[in-house]
């Protein structure tokens, strides 16, 4: 009954025009709706600036996620069509592959899920999102996460600091304009529930029509299509371990950096995610004539005239700092459980440590 109360909420809440705007407001606003249970820690700094426990007058310098290659490349399309490295690069397109066009010349057009630039940093993204009016527009400098670009620099070359993947992290920083602005730390929102729910159905009684529409749910508040509709290939109305696949990966794009994929991947025992290596991207900006240059743009070149770069070679290299141990021995399943700690243990009640510890 709860299920089908939230829904109204969910489908009323937010009409906004930017989908970015509507899913940035379901879990940052402390007067969402959609928020279920959130966390907000008292605490100040030695500026007495911060609110919940949040820096938040600063950026992610100092502490943040960097997001990995395969992480990214999870997010769909906009139309909800899986993204693919190989044929968009085979079409020549992997300069469309977060946007295209400019601000400068009032074409941008973000192209992929739009989940992804709430998530992520990436290459191209306007520094900024205007939602105080619900107009969800965009504003200010792109970020420059070429090797030499503003703010990168050389981060993902040397694999350090914020951009060591090519990457930074988005959720929760959202940028200047949520300085000193009121935190929250959600542990559970609506499109958990749905698609908890979805998963539910799914795995108890094989409803693999009943899943689609929780999980299409979710897709719909960004925009997405239908995920049986975008993935025809999967058969995704009766192979349930297909569906499986896709919904925890719808999962991990709609709560990434919530600390649910990690328990995700525990709780399925999927050793092969942890033994796979991962991968950061290094992009080179490309000069009128193709040449790698690694100029700034703003404060650099732009300066004498030039246009906002867009055309850039990419190439995916293996994070080495630092290297997972269960890439090169393998995952223990002994670490799919914590260890209790032993002087539990020796109190003597019955408490029995956890396997292999």
């Amino acid at each position: 009954e709860l299920i089908f109360k939230l829904t109204t909420i969910f489908s009323t809440l937010h009409t906004p025009a930017g989908y970015r705007y509507a899913y940035r407001m379901g879990y940052l606003y402390q007067g969402s709706k959609e928020v279920i249970h959130s966390v907000r820690v008292q605490m100040g700094d030695a500026f007495n600036s911060s609110t919940y426990f949040w820096h938040n007058w600063s950026d992610l310098g100092r502490n943040s996620y960097t997001p990995t290659q395969e992480y990214v490349e999870m997010f769909p399309w906009a139309d909800g069509k899986p993204f693919n490295w190989e044929e968009t690069e085979a079409e020549g397109k992997l300069d469309e592959m977060f946007a295209k066009g400019t601000l400068a010349d009032n074409n941008l057009e973000l192209t992929r899920d739009p989940r992804l630039y709430e998530t992520v940093i990436v290459n191209g993204l306007p520094k900024m999102l205007d939602w105080s009016n619900n107009a969800g527009l965009m504003s200010g400098q792109p970020y420059e996460l070429w090797v030499g670009g503003y703010d990168a620099g050389n981060n993902s070359r040397d694999e350090t600091m914020r951009f060591a993947t090519g990457y930074d992290n988005m959720k929760y920083y959202i940028g200047t304009e949520y300085q000193r602005q009121y935190c929250q730390w959600v542990t559970l929102r609506l499109s958990d529930i749905y698609l908890t729910y979805a998963e539910a159905l799914l795995q108890a009684k094989g409803d693999n029509a009943g899943a689609l529409t929780w999980i299409n749910k979710v897709r719909e508040r960004v925009g997405l299509g239908k995920l049986e509709d975008c993935n025809p290939e999967k058969n995704l109305t009766s192979n349930k371990e297909n569906l499986l696949e896709e919904l925890l990966r719808e999962r991990v794009c709609e709560l990434g950096m919530e600390d649910a994929r990690f328990f995700d991947l525990i709780r399925y025992k999927r050793a092969d995610r942890f033994e796979k290596e991962l991968h950061g991207l290094l992009i080179y900006r490309l000069d009128e004539k193709g040449n790698r240059i690694e100029t700034k743009w703003f404060e650099g070149d732009q300066n004498q005239g030039a246009p906002q770069p867009v055309h850039f070679d990419y190439e995916r290299f293996t994070l080495h700092n630092i290297r997972r141990y269960w890439w090169d021995y393998g995952f223990d399943t002994k670490w799919y459980l914590s260890p209790f700690p032993q002087t539990e243990i020796n109190k003597g009640y019955g408490l029995v440590q956890n396997p292999g510890w």
